[in-house]
Protein backbone atom coordinates (compact mmCIF):
# COMPACT_ATOMS: atom_id res chain seq x y z
CA UNK A 1 0.00 0.00 0.00
CA UNK A 2 3.16 2.70 1.12
CA UNK A 3 4.47 1.64 -2.28
CA UNK A 4 1.33 2.77 -4.38
CA UNK A 5 1.12 5.99 -2.09
CA UNK A 6 3.99 7.19 -2.76
CA UNK A 7 3.82 6.57 -6.32
CA UNK A 8 0.63 8.54 -6.83
CA UNK A 9 2.41 11.34 -4.76
CA UNK A 10 5.17 11.58 -7.11
CA UNK A 11 2.64 11.51 -10.09
CA UNK A 12 0.79 14.40 -8.63
CA UNK A 13 3.56 16.47 -7.79
CA UNK A 14 6.10 15.91 -11.35
CA UNK A 15 5.78 15.65 -14.68
CA UNK A 16 5.65 12.85 -16.37
CA UNK A 17 9.54 12.85 -17.48
CA UNK A 18 10.77 13.70 -14.16
CA UNK A 19 8.94 11.21 -12.20
CA UNK A 20 10.49 8.40 -14.51
CA UNK A 21 13.93 10.02 -15.72
CA UNK A 22 14.75 11.94 -12.39
CA UNK A 23 13.20 9.66 -9.53
CA UNK A 24 11.69 6.65 -10.39
CA UNK A 25 14.48 5.17 -12.65
CA UNK A 26 17.48 6.19 -10.75
CA UNK A 27 16.37 4.79 -7.37
CA UNK A 28 15.38 1.23 -9.59
CA UNK A 29 19.07 1.13 -11.38
CA UNK A 30 20.42 1.83 -7.84
CA UNK A 31 18.21 -1.21 -6.06
CA UNK A 32 19.46 -3.09 -9.26
CA UNK A 33 23.13 -2.93 -8.00
CA UNK A 34 22.70 -2.87 -4.64
CA UNK A 35 21.87 -6.69 -4.20
CA UNK A 36 24.67 -7.50 -1.08
CA UNK A 37 22.18 -7.70 1.87
CA UNK A 38 19.88 -10.25 2.53
CA UNK A 39 16.52 -9.37 1.00
CA UNK A 40 17.58 -6.01 -1.81
CA UNK A 41 17.42 -9.01 -4.61
CA UNK A 42 13.42 -8.98 -3.92
CA UNK A 43 13.16 -5.43 -3.50
CA UNK A 44 14.03 -5.00 -6.81
CA UNK A 45 12.37 -7.53 -8.39
CA UNK A 46 8.58 -6.12 -6.07
CA UNK A 47 9.86 -2.63 -7.33
CA UNK A 48 10.39 -3.56 -10.89
CA UNK A 49 7.28 -6.02 -11.47
CA UNK A 50 5.48 -2.85 -9.94
CA UNK A 51 7.20 -0.55 -11.89
CA UNK A 52 6.25 -2.20 -15.14
CA UNK A 53 2.77 -3.15 -14.11
CA UNK A 54 2.07 1.20 -13.99
CA UNK A 55 3.96 1.81 -17.25
CA UNK A 56 2.07 -0.76 -19.47
CA UNK A 57 -1.18 0.62 -17.47
CA UNK A 58 0.02 4.28 -18.97
CA UNK A 59 1.34 2.90 -22.25
CA UNK A 60 -2.27 1.02 -22.74
CA UNK A 61 -4.16 4.10 -21.60
CA UNK A 62 -2.20 6.38 -24.28
CA UNK A 63 -2.32 4.01 -26.79
CA UNK A 64 -4.29 5.11 -30.12
CA UNK A 65 -5.41 3.43 -33.11
CA UNK A 66 -3.51 5.95 -35.80
CA UNK A 67 -2.51 3.84 -38.99
CA UNK A 68 0.99 6.28 -38.20
CA UNK A 69 2.80 3.53 -35.84
CA UNK A 70 6.43 3.59 -34.34
CA UNK A 71 8.02 0.31 -33.09
CA UNK A 72 9.93 0.40 -29.99
CA UNK A 73 12.36 -2.43 -30.06
CA UNK A 74 15.70 -3.08 -27.81
CA UNK A 75 18.89 -3.58 -29.60
CA UNK A 76 19.81 -7.11 -28.97
CA UNK A 77 18.53 -7.62 -25.67
CA UNK A 78 20.62 -4.43 -24.45
CA UNK A 79 18.17 -2.96 -22.03
CA UNK A 80 15.60 -4.45 -19.61
CA UNK A 81 12.26 -4.55 -19.79
CA UNK A 82 11.00 -1.51 -17.89
CA UNK A 83 13.40 0.44 -19.76
CA UNK A 84 11.97 -0.48 -22.69
CA UNK A 85 8.37 0.35 -21.59
CA UNK A 86 9.79 3.51 -20.16
CA UNK A 87 11.28 4.93 -23.42
CA UNK A 88 7.69 3.62 -25.38
CA UNK A 89 6.00 5.87 -22.71
CA UNK A 90 8.20 8.70 -23.10
CA UNK A 91 7.59 8.42 -27.09
CA UNK A 92 3.55 7.35 -26.92
CA UNK A 93 1.81 11.06 -27.85
CA UNK A 94 -1.55 11.31 -29.44
CA UNK A 95 -0.28 11.10 -32.90
CA UNK A 96 1.75 7.95 -33.03
CA UNK A 97 0.52 4.32 -31.72
CA UNK A 98 3.39 2.82 -30.17
CA UNK A 99 4.55 -1.19 -30.75
CA UNK A 100 6.79 -2.72 -28.76
CA UNK A 101 8.75 -5.52 -29.83
CA UNK A 102 9.10 -8.07 -27.17
CA UNK A 103 13.41 -8.90 -26.09
CA UNK A 104 14.48 -11.31 -27.87
CA UNK A 105 13.22 -9.99 -30.66
CA UNK A 106 16.00 -11.33 -33.57
CA UNK A 107 17.79 -7.99 -34.86
CA UNK A 108 18.47 -9.60 -38.66
CA UNK A 109 14.35 -10.23 -38.52
CA UNK A 110 13.49 -6.44 -38.11
CA UNK A 111 13.28 -5.79 -41.61
CA UNK A 112 10.54 -8.57 -42.08
CA UNK A 113 8.70 -7.21 -38.83
CA UNK A 114 8.76 -3.69 -40.52
CA UNK A 115 7.73 -4.84 -43.91
CA UNK A 116 4.42 -6.58 -42.34
CA UNK A 117 3.40 -3.77 -39.82
CA UNK A 118 4.65 -0.85 -42.48
CA UNK A 119 5.59 1.44 -39.35
CA UNK A 120 6.49 4.80 -39.76
CA UNK A 121 9.83 4.66 -37.71
CA UNK A 122 11.81 1.65 -35.55
CA UNK A 123 13.35 2.68 -33.11
CA UNK A 124 15.96 0.10 -31.22
CA UNK A 125 16.82 0.75 -27.47
CA UNK A 126 19.40 0.11 -25.82
CA UNK A 127 21.44 1.78 -22.51
CA UNK A 128 25.22 0.16 -23.44
CA UNK A 129 28.26 1.38 -24.78
CA UNK A 130 27.83 0.79 -28.78
CA UNK A 131 30.08 -1.68 -30.68
CA UNK A 132 32.33 -0.93 -32.98
CA UNK A 133 30.36 -2.72 -35.87
CA UNK A 134 27.49 -0.80 -34.76
CA UNK A 135 27.25 1.48 -37.00
CA UNK A 136 27.52 -0.47 -40.03
CA UNK A 137 24.87 -2.82 -38.60
CA UNK A 138 22.40 -0.15 -38.39
CA UNK A 139 23.49 1.21 -41.73
CA UNK A 140 22.74 -1.89 -43.71
CA UNK A 141 19.56 -2.50 -41.51
CA UNK A 142 17.99 1.34 -42.57
CA UNK A 143 18.95 0.73 -46.12
CA UNK A 144 16.74 -2.59 -45.98
CA UNK A 145 14.22 -0.63 -44.26
CA UNK A 146 10.98 1.00 -45.67
CA UNK A 147 10.61 3.51 -42.62
CA UNK A 148 13.05 5.38 -40.30
CA UNK A 149 15.45 3.90 -38.17
CA UNK A 150 15.95 5.49 -34.90
CA UNK A 151 18.19 4.89 -32.06
CA UNK A 152 17.20 6.18 -28.62
CA UNK A 153 18.87 5.70 -24.84
CA UNK A 154 22.49 6.00 -23.91
CA UNK A 155 23.65 4.13 -26.97
CA UNK A 156 22.03 7.06 -29.05
CA UNK A 157 24.31 9.45 -27.07
CA UNK A 158 27.70 7.50 -27.23
CA UNK A 159 26.69 6.63 -31.06
CA UNK A 160 25.95 9.69 -32.44
CA UNK A 161 29.00 11.03 -33.73
CA UNK A 162 29.38 7.93 -35.66
CA UNK A 163 26.53 8.37 -37.00
CA UNK A 164 26.65 11.81 -38.28
CA UNK A 165 25.63 11.81 -42.12
CA UNK A 166 23.78 8.63 -41.67
CA UNK A 167 20.17 8.29 -42.20
CA UNK A 168 20.07 6.86 -38.61
CA UNK A 169 18.18 9.06 -35.70
CA UNK A 170 19.84 9.92 -32.92
CA UNK A 171 16.65 10.37 -30.03
CA UNK A 172 18.88 10.80 -27.05
CA UNK A 173 18.24 9.38 -23.28
CA UNK A 174 15.83 12.30 -21.56
CA UNK A 175 11.95 11.50 -21.84
CA UNK A 176 10.89 15.35 -23.18
CA UNK A 177 14.15 15.57 -25.72
CA UNK A 178 13.31 11.63 -27.02
CA UNK A 179 9.64 12.76 -27.54
CA UNK A 180 10.30 16.01 -28.99
CA UNK A 181 12.99 14.72 -31.92
CA UNK A 182 10.76 11.95 -32.43
CA UNK A 183 7.84 14.03 -33.86
CA UNK A 184 10.63 16.23 -35.49
CA UNK A 185 12.22 13.51 -37.39
CA UNK A 186 8.56 11.82 -38.22
CA UNK A 187 7.64 15.63 -39.75
CA UNK A 188 10.92 15.60 -41.75
CA UNK A 189 11.90 18.91 -39.67
CA UNK A 190 14.97 17.09 -38.05
CA UNK A 191 18.19 16.18 -39.76
CA UNK A 192 20.20 13.01 -38.56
Amino acid sequence: VKLEQVYGQIFSSYPLAVAFQDILMPLWKQLLQCHEAFGQASEWLFLDGFLRSRVLQRLLLVRVMQPRRVIVCPLNDQCRELELLVTALFLSSVDSAIQLLAIGQPFDELALVCERVKPQALVLVSNHAPSNELPRRLNRLAMSLDCQLMLAGDTSELAQESLDGSSIGCLGNEGLVMRQRLKQFLAGNLDT
